[in-house]
């Protein structure tokens, strides 16, 4: 592992990853994004069908915006959606230029001028296209103006997976930022400076580069002061089943952390002083759950924290949200009887008490429409385990 403010030296990434990375990320900024997304929605309806792309590219490149988002912005005359658009914009400039809207008859399309319809679209274009520009601008403006010190901090740990592919950066890119686990768990103060943190089930290990990327910048002296600070930790191991996602987060972590490739039940680690374990266990069945939790309990010396993420299954509707996207991820993985066995939150917490610790609970699912819940458990005394 490298001294601490050190990243291990990777390939160059390749040529396609890196401009689609650059078209992701050119124009970045609260102000620009909107103004792109704005200026992308005007050209897309305007009558000039065939040019859009063209005009995208090249109104992009000479104000300097983010041309991947004007282009999808500028979609909104796409093949579905176009007829409905041009009649809206026809109409609007009918009642712009002469106070009616225009008949929907084919007796009155057939005695109406072509050129009163075009000069109608022309017009209803310039006035459409500018107020939906502006509405889709500011709507932009206000989601994306949230970005603050964690986003930043955030979009350089997913950067880490530019290596593996656009799919893995994507969904590291969505997920460290959406998920509000992950700035819960760096500086919520669930963690603090400890040596060895272990996360088992890591995944591609969006929380372990997350950690090291703190790591690094509290080293360097670039961690912001608007955000409290993050646990530094000396030794950071993951532990995956999956062999090419557990390849994937090696590479993303290379040098900075350790990921063994295994069954979390079967692998031996070091005592770890802090262990992770998110959206596992409803994975495995009771009796395995069980197994697991006191492997994990005799490896902890009594100061050590074990921080666990799994639904409440009394969570009702939210909770329905967790199942069925739980079911669609088994359903395009090729995991079709992949089984369950998800408890509610007072089940979790007996079973945790059960195998040896005390657990503190917190909802976690601000933001989003599951039914999440974060336990902090820690060993209790080893007569009561």
């Amino acid at each position: 592992m490298l001294p601490h403010g050190h990243r291990a030296v990777t390939p160059p990434i390749p040529l396609t990853r890196r401009l689609f990375h650059g078209m992701r990320t050119e124009g970045a900024g609260p102000g620009r994004e909107a103004v792109a997304v704005a200026v992308g929605f005007f050209i897309g309806c305007t009558p000039l069908y065939g040019l859009h792309l063209i005009l995208v590219f090249f109104v992009g490149w000479l104000v300097r915006l983010n041309r991947l988002k004007m282009y999808i912005a500028a979609n909104i005359s796409n093949p579905l959606f176009a007829p409905l658009l041009v009649l809206v914009e026809i109409q609007a400039g009918a009642w712009l230029r002469r106070g009616q809207f225009h008949e929907l008859t084919v007796e009155a399309i057939r005695s109406t001028d072509p050129w009163t319809f075009g000069l109608d679209l022309l017009l209803g274009s310039l006035v459409i296209g500018s107020v939906g520009g502006l509405v889709a601008g500011i709507v932009t403006y206000a989601t994306s103006r949230r970005h603050g010190p964690f986003d930043v901090i955030a979009a350089a740990a997913a950067d880490r997976y530019l290596q593996g592919g656009i799919v893995a950066w994507e969904f590291a890119k969505g997920k460290l930022r959406k998920d509000p686990l992950y700035r819960e768990v760096l500086v919520g103060g669930l963690l603090d400076s400890r040596q060895t943190l272990v996360d088992v089930g890591c995944g591609q290990g969006l929380m372990l580069a997350l950690l090291a990327e703190a790591r690094a910048r509290v080293a360097g002296s670039t961690w912001p002061a608007t955000l409290p600070r993050p646990p530094v930790l000396e030794q950071l191991i993951g532990i995956e089943l999956r062999p090419r996602i557990a390849r994937l987060a090696s590479r993303a972590l290379e040098g900075e952390a350790s990921i063994v490739c295994g069954d979390a039940s079967e692998v031996e680690f070091p005592s770890a002083s802090a262990a992770l374990l998110f959206d596992v266990l409803h994975m495995m069945d009771r009796d395995e759950q069980e197994a697991l939790l006191r492997s994990i309990r005799r490896r902890m010396p009594p100061d050590a924290v074990l921080l666990v993420r799994e639904a409440d299954a009394g969570g009702g509707a939210a909770f329905q949200f967790v199942r069925f996207g739980n079911g669609l991820k088994a359903f395009f993985t090729g995991n079709w009887r992949q089984r369950f066995a998800f408890r509610s939150a007072q089940e979790w917490c007996r079973l945790f008490r059960e195998t040896g610790f005390e657990p503190e609970t917190r909802n976690m699912n601000s933001g989003t429409p599951f039914a999440n819940m974060l336990f902090t458990l820690r060993p209790v005394n080893a007569q009561r385990s």
